[in-house]
């Protein structure tokens, strides 16, 4: 099971993504907002794949490993929710989020659900129809939130019976 949707990301930009989770857990954002900004820049090459989205499918496709790591993959017939919540328990408006991180949510939902031509469709939406700005909040929003779940203090995995 992966996010990439037939992508595999690269070891480059499995590289790059974690030098960038490297600035993010050091709050180092100055050198974060340029390695953002110099790679949302980056032209796209014809026919080829562009850094930026090999390095956003290996954040989605990470955000996604890391869930069902920590939750434990879904069973047949069952499916995972995300819900949000504020601290206080209430719910979020997913409509009233940034385009960025709705983006975000909206791709880890779709990929946890196993729509993989959803996937597709919004990883190539955000790497070849977003502006320069949409796309450099798109993959921070992204990195932001794998570091959020890999800090969350979510239960241990559920005991998977073997036969």
């Amino acid at each position: 099971m992966g996010s990439n949707a037939g992508r595999p990301a690269g070891s480059t930009a499995a590289a790059l993504g974690g030098r960038l989770m490297k600035l993010v857990g050091d709050r180092d954002a100055a050198r974060f907002s340029c390695e953002i900004s110099r790679v949302s820049a980056e032209p796209h090459p014809v026919g080829e794949r562009s850094l930026y989205g090999d390095l956003l499918a290996w954040v989605v496709d990470s955000i996604v490993g890391v869930v069902i790591a920590r939750l434990g993959a879904a069973g047949p017939g069952e499916r995972f929710i995300l819900d949000l919540r504020f601290t206080d328990g209430g719910y979020v408006d997913v409509d009233a989020l940034p385009a960025s991180a709705r983006w975000v949510l909206r791709t880890v939902s779709a990929f946890l659900a196993e729509d993989h031509e959803e996937v597709q469709r919004s990883l190539t939406a955000a790497e070849q129809q977003f502006d320069l700005t949409m796309r450099a909040e798109t993959l921070a929003d992204a990195l932001i939130w794998l570091d959020f779940v890999l800090e969350v203090d979510l239960p241990d995995p559920p005991d998977v019976t073997t036969t």
